[in-house]
């Protein structure tokens, strides 16, 4: 990258940015992660995945074989473009799980889908189906090159460990818990599922027709 370079790095960053210029690139500049200044590592890398060719070049320019190798490898940008895809998709279910209007519910509901798309994607990439990775599907059809096996492996590996990692993280609770919130007056929900305090209110609450009405 262009940190690693001998010139100072604000006189790399210019020149990549002339580089850039040059080649209507739609971006001028590299993103950087830090631990201080939170910065998604996602798009992160998906500027990396966009710049590649301006990347490539300018270590050409500087001689920084050693990285150059990296982006002449196929397998090596197959894996940026996946991992550029699967940190895309974590960033838009993150997003789903902020605002205002969050609540716990809503919060379940998004979990518990992104992990059937897990399960889903797996399936796919069992079938040699990629198309729901876009910039890995894109990189795979303008290689001269297969999907090497064992990349098919990791990604599917890292599928299962990001599913289980998730249900680790997020653990569920019952169904009569979510039933209780989403639908109080529901005919199968039964007093012995509610805690002993709020019995009395629960009861109240489920023959308030008014309530259940504006419910």
């Amino acid at each position: 990258g262009v940190q690693t370079c001998a010139l100072p790095i604000s006189l790399n960053t210019r020149l990549f940015k002339e580089l850039c210029k040059n080649m209507n690139s739609d971006h001028e500049v590299l993103l950087f992660y830090t631990a201080v200044r939170w910065l998604s590592k996602g798009n992160v890398v998906g500027r990396v995945f966009e710049l590649e060719n301006e990347i490539k070049q300018f270590l050409e320019i500087k001689g920084k074989h050693e990285f150059m190798t990296h982006f002449n490898d196929e397998t090596w940008i197959q894996r940026v473009a996946y991992l550029s895809d699967i940190l895309d998709q974590l960033n838009k279910l993150n997003l789903k799980l902020q605002g205002k209007e969050t609540h716990i519910i809503h919060f379940r509901d998004n979990i518990q889908a992104f992990i059937l798309k897990l399960q889903n994607w797996r399936r796919k990439v069992n079938l040699g189906n990629f198309a729901m990775f876009e910039h890995f599907c894109t990189k795979t059809e303008e290689s001269e090159t297969e999907i090497v096996e064992n990349l098919r492996e990791e990604i599917n590996n890292h599928l299962k460990t990001l599913e289980s990692e998730i249900q680790r993280y997020f653990p569920e609770f019952s169904e009569q818990e979510a039933a209780l919130v989403r639908n109080p007056f529901h005919v199968s929900l039964d007093v012995t599922d509610i805690p002993d305090e709020v019995q009395d209110e629960f009861l109240e609450l489920r023959k308030d027709s008014s309530a259940h009405g504006m419910f």
